[in-house]
């Protein structure tokens, strides 16, 4: 679905797999529109049931039942490791990227890279000491400026010192770069106010 211009973001929020029933239960966030993104989960193999909740401004949560696969199996197993830890969201982008964080010890992320099923391979973005602050959807963002947030963050506009542009988030939205800076601009001190508030 990354790849349908009918989707413009996708989260993961979070996740349980079943022991007994073998069934995975997901809650996604999904910013796009709703029709076609209801219509390709329908037509899903392993599909069990959904449930669709509008939220706001073209956004809404699926709560996702799908019977697991060989490769869903052994995904998960690689993560399941006593010191190990998934931060959500996990963030899905066109081309079959998967993005999220994972707090453990080095030698734990080591093995997990060698039980990872066959197809899927790592790039580690980063190293260090984790230090994101915990979020949540309900910020008062619209859902451009959380593209334009997540954009920037993608590109290495929120690196230091500044890896991407205002030009490079443009791209990424498929927009001017003055729009681009409005967008940003408002979406900073939207955070800013929540920070301070």
């Amino acid at each position: 679905m990354t790849e349908s211009d009918a989707i413009k973001r996708e989260w993961l929020v979070t996740w349980k797999v079943g022991v007994e029933d073998e069934i995975a239960y997901t809650l996604f966030y999904i910013v796009g529109d709703r029709e076609p993104y209801e219509s390709a989960l329908s037509a899903v193999e392993t599909m069990e049931s959904y449930d669709i909740t509008p939220v706001r401004d073209q956004a809404f949560y699926a709560f996702v039942r799908g019977r697991e696969t060989e490769q869903s199996r052994q995904f998960y197993a690689a993560f399941e490791q006593p010191t190990l830890m998934v931060v959500p969201p996990v963030a899905y982008r066109p081309h079959g990227v998967v993005l999220f964080d994972v707090v453990g010890e080095p030698a734990t992320l080591e093995q997990v890279r060698d039980a990872l099923p066959d197809g899927i391979t790592v790039n580690v973005r980063k190293i260090g000491e984790y230090d994101a602050s915990p979020g949540t959807f309900d910020i008062g963002l619209t859902s451009r400026q959380r593209e334009a947030l997540a954009a920037g963050r993608e590109v290495g506009y929120y690196d230091v010192p500044r890896n991407g542009s205002v030009e490079d988030v443009a791209e990424e939205l498929g927009c001017a770069p003055s729009t681009a800076s409005n967008h940003l601009r408002k979406a900073q001190a939207r955070l800013v106010e929540r920070v301070f508030r």
